[in-house]
C-alpha cells in the first residue's frame, strides 16, 4: 500500500523544521561562544599581557580580577551547556549512563557508590534526563571533593506523576544553612537544575551524620 502523498509532505515538512532548528541552535551557540566567551577570554588574554609593566600591587589587584573574569567564563559555559545532552546519554539512555558514572567513580576513589533504579526512564523527556544525570554528576562529585565518605547510594523511582531522586553517603556531613559550606557552588548548581525542572529539595545533613538529598521534580514538564 502506498502511503498518501499529504503523510510524505508532512513527513519531509517535520524533517525540515528539526533540521531547521538544529541549525538555529548551532548558531546561537555559535553566537554565545564567540561574543560572550571568545570576547572574555580576549580581554583576558590582554590583561595579563599587560601585567609584565606593573608593580606588584597593581599586578595582584589585577589577578584578583581576572580570576573574577575566570568565575564568570565557567557560570556562562554552565549556562550554555546545562541543556546540552552529554553522549553518554544519548548513546545508551539514562539507567546505563548513571549505572558507569556511579561505576567509574568507585573504580576512581575510594568510595563505593551503589545506583538503584525502580523506574522506566526510556520515555522521561531529553531534558528530565539530562538534568538528573547532571544533577547526581554533580552530587558525586561533591561527595568524592568534600564528603571523606566511605559508601554512598544513588537512588530513581518514579510514578504516572513524579519522580524521585535520592543521594546519600556517609560522610562528614555539613550544616546546610550556613551560608559558606564545602561544595556550595556544587549545591547551588543542583538546586538551581531541581528549579528548572520545577521540582523540590531537602537537604539533610550535620556535622558527622553525613548528607541525604530528596529530590523530586514532576513526570511531565
Amino acid at each position: 500500500m502506498v502511503p498518501p502523498k499529504s503523510n510524505k509532505i508532512s513527513s519531509i515538512s517535520h524533517i525540515l523544521s528539526v533540521i531547521d532548528g538544529q541549525e538555529l541552535e548551532r548558531q546561537r551557540l555559535s553566537r554565545e561562544l564567540h561574543d560572550g566567551i571568545g570576547q572574555s577570554l580576549i580581554a583576558i588574554k590582554m590583561k595579563l599581557e599587560s601585567l609584565t609593566y606593573m608593580n606588584e600591587p597593581e599586578m595582584k589587584q589585577n589577578l584578583e580580577g581576572i580570576k573574577h573574569q575566570f568565575d564568570l567564563i565557567i557560570d556562562e559555559i554552565r549556562r550554555i551547556t546545562t541543556d546540552l545532552m552529554p553522549p553518554v546519554l544519548d548513546e545508551f539512555g539514562l539507567v546505563i549512563a548513571l549505572f558507569n558514572l556511579c561505576e567509574d567513580t568507585s573504580r576512581a576513589s575510594k568510595i563505593k557508590i551503589k545506583f538503584e533504579h525502580r523506574a522506566r526512564t526510556d520515555d522521561w523527556n531529553k531534558k528530565i534526563q539530562t538534568y538528573l544525570y547532571r544533577i547526581i554528576q554533580e552530587a558525586i562529585h561533591n561527595t568524592v571533593k568534600h564528603s571523606s565518605a566511605r559508601q554512598a547510594y544513588v537512588k530513581l523511582q518514579g510514578d504516572n506523576d513524579a519522580i524521585y531522586l535520592s543521594i546519600q553517603d556517609d560522610g562528614i556531613g555539613f550544616r546546610p544553612k550556613e551560608p559558606e559550606t564545602k561544595g556550595g557552588h556544587g549545591l547551588h548548581n543542583i538546586q538551581e537544575r531541581v528549579k528548572l525542572l520545577r521540582g523540590t529539595i531537602d537537604i539533610k545533613s550535620a556535622p558527622g551524620k553525613g548528607t541525604l538529598l530528596q529530590i523530586k521534580v514532576p513526570r511531565h514538564i
